[in-house]
């Protein structure tokens, strides 16, 4: 099954579009966050965490501020934009 998904980093403004073989939306998504990361690495670290970043951390958060933004089932065709990932 495909999957058509939008990805939102709001600490760096990007949204990132996505579209993904996977035979359930919990491996689509892991796919597709996997996919954000890899084309949009994470800018170098300045040095020691804040604290705020160390309690998100704690507190379960996704370090790389990647968000699944949106997900549907894909009907028809992927739209121009999209990035292919295939599940192996």
């Amino acid at each position: 099954m495909r999957w058509l998904m939008e990805f939102y980093n709001e600490r760096r403004g990007i949204l990132a579009h996505y579209s993904i073989e996977a035979p359930l939306p919990v491996a689509a998504a892991r796919l597709g966050l996997n996919a954000a990361i890899a084309e949009y690495p994470a800018p170098p670290g300045k040095g020691r965490r804040s604290l705020f970043e160390r309690a998100e951390r704690t507190g379960g958060q996704d370090p790389s501020g990647w968000v699944l933004y949106r997900i549907v089932k894909d009907s028809a065709q992927a739209p121009p934009d999209a990035v292919s990932a295939h599940a192996a």
